[in-house]
């Protein structure tokens, strides 16, 4: 396993050789592993146990985060990672305050997103993609795929009643049902974009009568979907 990996489960963890640890490979499935002997950086183990991992949400959320404050997008990926968003990607906006994401900054988010999947014992670390523009989020968005904004002017139109018009039973197989959901940045979303979005079927919506801040709108929609589809 890598040294990384294995410095944890030495000197963190304090494991030791015939203890058990639970190991993911990043393809949906999780290994019960008997520690059998530590060797300068490196770990051995015996595969004792192969089963699918708990963690992975049957519902395939998408979350198209238009760029917040540092320390705010880094908290995000963190709990959405841990709440079960299964992929991420970052958006620039109109009203985006920091627009550039330099390679080492990006590096570090994926190294966020991969710890709280660990932590949460997610059985794929989801996916962090560069970031690209909002109209270009948009249009790569399938046109028969559900895709949703939500709007504070939006006054009607909630959440609930966006996925209680669709089939959401049986979701056996994990692509049961895929979201892409939008998020402004502090500023939120400008009318012209929320116009381009609804161009191309991009529904808004709205979370409720409070308005949340671009950290939370995110975490809200996300457990909001998660629970509405049985996946929470």
């Amino acid at each position: 396993m890598e040294e990384s990996v294995a410095h944890q489960i030495q000197h963190v963890l304090r494991l030791r050789a015939g203890q058990h640890v639970v190991v993911l490979d990043n393809s949906g499935a999780e290994y019960e592993v008997e520690l059998e002997a530590a060797t300068g950086g490196a770990m051995s183990g015996r595969i004792v146990a192969r089963r699918p991992a708990g963690g992975e949400p049957r519902v395939r959320i998408t979350l198209y985060q238009a760029l917040l404050k540092l320390d705010k997008f880094e908290w995000l990926l963190q709990k959405g990672t841990e709440v079960g968003v299964a992929a991420f990607q970052p958006i620039v906006s109109a009203r985006v305050v920091r627009a550039e994401v330099k390679p080492h900054r990006l590096e570090r988010w994926q190294r966020i997103v991969r710890e709280a999947a660990e932590q949460s014992e997610r059985g794929i670390i989801p996916p962090l993609a560069e970031p690209m523009t909002f109209e270009q989020a948009v249009e790569n968005v399938g046109r028969d795929a559900l895709a949703i904004i939500p709007y504070e002017e939006e006054r009607t139109r909630s959440l609930r009643d966006v996925l209680r018009g669709k089939d959401l039973t049986g979701l056996e197989d994990p692509s049961g049902l895929s979201i892409h959901l939008f998020i402004g940045p502090e500023g939120g979303f400008t009318l012209d974009e929320i116009e381009f979005a609804i161009q191309h079927r991009v529904i808004p919506l709205t979370l409720g009568p409070r308005i949340l801040r671009a950290e939370t709108a995110g975490l809200v929609a996300a457990s909001a979907i998660l629970y509405e589809c049985g996946d929470l």
